[in-house]
């Protein structure tokens, strides 16, 4: 009589219809696990290549993004190169901030200023160069150490100066390359000739001198500046100070002030900030 061979049981967690678990079994489910882990991780590592590829499409279309800070005040003084000439000239602090990525810096091409109630078509005041203002008193004269890339200007009004009194000498450089780089911020005094006037020929004939000038100051709808600047990516941006009626000084008093010490600050009004 042949011998009976034993019948191999499934294991006790074995379901019905499986196959045993064999070595090789194993290694088959775990090469299945393995080939679902590498498709999701996979998967992931496209959508992420695809968000990184769409954020910079959209960045680089948008290009750069141009903050203006708007000034809290203006600057406002006469510079007389010789005994018989004499301008008005503007001076603003203005703040520019790139918020794009440092890829995307921008340069402004054009920039100007121009006086509120008169359209910048009419008369608008080109950028004229970078300005370093300096108070000190009216009897000390600091023109000596004027730096050698620079014209020293002290501001001198219409009346003798009065010992004692705080004066202004402003540092005059030539005009630089306004350039924002990607994620970064830059902070300059922009300074405006108003004997530097394009438009109409009669209407920048007012502002050739500052006696002219200051009439014309006198006699605008409302005493207020705005500067312009044109960048190559981001187009143009402006920021605008009007003088605060409100305040505790007049028009009237501010520009006698200004013509007879030859300089004022003007504080620029909250809410016409833009």
């Amino acid at each position: 009589m042949a011998d009976r061979q034993p019948t191999r049981r499934p294991g006790r967690n074995a379901k019905s219809g499986e196959p045993p678990t064999t070595p090789a079994r194993k290694d088959e489910l775990k090469t299945a696990r393995w080939r679902i882990t590498e498709a999701g991780a996979a998967v992931a590592a496209f959508l992420l290549s695809l968000s990184i590829f769409l954020l910079g499409t959209f960045q680089s279309l948008r290009g750069a993004e141009i903050v203006l800070l708007p000034p809290q005040t203006v600057l406002l003084y006469r510079d007389a190169p010789t005994p018989s000439t004499d301008v008005l000239m503007l001076a603003v602090e203005t703040g520019m901030i790139n918020t794009a990525r440092a890829d995307y810096g921008d340069v402004a091409v054009d920039a100007y200023a121009s006086i509120g109630g008169t359209e910048a078509a009419a008369a608008r005041f080109p950028y004229d160069g970078s300005l370093d203002p300096v108070a000190l008193p009216v009897e000390v004269d600091r023109t000596a150490d004027c730096p050698i890339d620079a014209r020293c200007v002290p501001a001198t009004g219409l009346a003798p100066p009065r010992p004692g009194r705080l004066g202004l000498m402003v540092i005059e450089r030539r005009p630089e390359l306004l350039s924002v780089p990607g994620g970064s911020s830059h902070s300059v005094w922009l300074g405006f000739s108003f004997a530097n006037c394009r438009g109409q020929t009669a209407t920048c004939d007012r502002y050739s001198s500052f006696t002219d000038a200051l009439q014309q100051l006198r006699r605008a709808p409302e005493l207020s500046f705005r500067v312009t600047l044109d960048f190559h990516s981001d187009g143009r941006k402006t920021i605008l100070c009007a003088f605060d009626e409100q305040g505790a000084t007049s028009r009237r008093e501010f520009l006698d002030f200004l013509e007879e010490r030859g300089w004022a600050t003007l504080t620029c009004r909250r809410e016409l900030r833009s």
